[in-house]
Formats: structure tokens, sequence, C-alpha cells
């Protein structure tokens, strides 16, 4: 089977991976120069998208080389070759590198920022970009109370077991109204 190139498949991949046919050291071409090729470099201002690989999620992919070598997210590595390592963090995961853009396959420098997990959660609500926004209130499929319920059993002097028959919900669930440990959003 051919390839481009007019070359075989393993001649195709031994010059894309090591940038020569000949045979020897099977060295593969340096990282930053692997990564550099599969990065479309556009103005100063503009995103530069990855036209490689990518992962499910959307963000590009890059082997780190080796057999176990494993792969690591495009944008992570140009930062790391751009600013230097990613510093740990105090939370469970560490740092993350952040998209300005909000565009996952950009691996612009400019556009990449470091924060923690939060911070870029943080960010994503701000911008209204979550997929699976959490449900409040009457929005949750399972709410049997609406804003105005809550309200009432807040303002209510009757006891909790009067509240929880009168609104077909349990003791705990109008304890907890009342104390603020549910519908923490309702006035």
């Amino acid at each position: 089977m051919l390839w481009a190139a007019g070359y075989c498949s393993k001649h195709y991949n031994r010059l894309r991976t090591t940038g020569t046919l000949e045979d020897g050291p099977k060295a593969r071409l340096p990282l930053a120069t692997r990564l550099w090729k599969q990065i479309d470099r556009r103005g100063d201002g503009e995103c530069w998208p990855w036209t490689a690989k990518q992962r499910v999620s959307g963000y590009g992919s890059l082997g780190l080389g080796g057999r176990s070598g494993g792969r690591a997210l495009a944008h992570r590595i140009v930062w790391e070759l751009t600013h230097g390592p990613i510093p740990a963090s105090s939370d469970y995961h560490g740092m993350v590198v952040m998209h300005t853009c909000d565009n996952r396959l950009c691996c612009n420098p400019a556009h990449l920022k470091l924060g923690r997990q939060s911070d870029n959660v943080r960010d994503m609500d701000s911008k209204g970009r979550r997929v699976n926004k959490p449900h409040l209130g009457e929005e949750h499929g399972n709410a049997k109370l609406t804003e105005a319920k809550v309200k009432e059993i807040r303002s209510s002097k009757s006891s909790d077991a009067t509240l929880a028959k009168r609104f077909v919900v349990t003791k705990e669930n109008i304890a907890a109204i009342r104390k603020r440990k549910s519908w923490k959003h309702v006035d």
C-alpha cells in the first residue's frame, strides 16, 4: 500500500517521526519540533488551532514518545515550552492551563493562563459555557416545592410536622429549608 510522497507505510512513518529515511537508531524528532508542526500559527491576537489528533473532549493531544510515553494535552505542552513547568498546587489535580479564548484547540501562548480547577469552573460559569449546569430549585427534575412554597415555609409559625404533611415532604426537608441548608438560593 502506498502512502504520501510515494513511500510505503514503513518508510512514510519513519520519515514522519524521525525526519529521515535512513536505517539506524530510530530517534524521533524532538517534542517541540513535532508539536509546532501540528499548530497553525496565525497572527498574534488570533487563535492558533491544533491540526492533529484530538481527544474526544476536543483538546489537542500529542504522543510523548516511546512505547509507554503516553500522550499529553497540546496546550499544556505549549505552556511548558513557553513559560516553564506548570507549578504544583495544593489542589488534588494541581494547576490547569486555561484558554482565555474559550477555544479548546487553541495553542497560542498569549491565549493561555494558569489557574486552579475552581478558577476554570468559575470562568466557565461566568461565561455561561457549562454544559451540565446544576439545576436548582424548581428547575430540578425531582423538585416537589416551588420558590413561593419555600418562602411560605420559612415565614410560617407552624411546626415542621404540620408543614411536612401540608406540602407532602419530610420533616427533615422542612427543617433543612428553614435552616437554609437547602433552597439556599431563595431569600
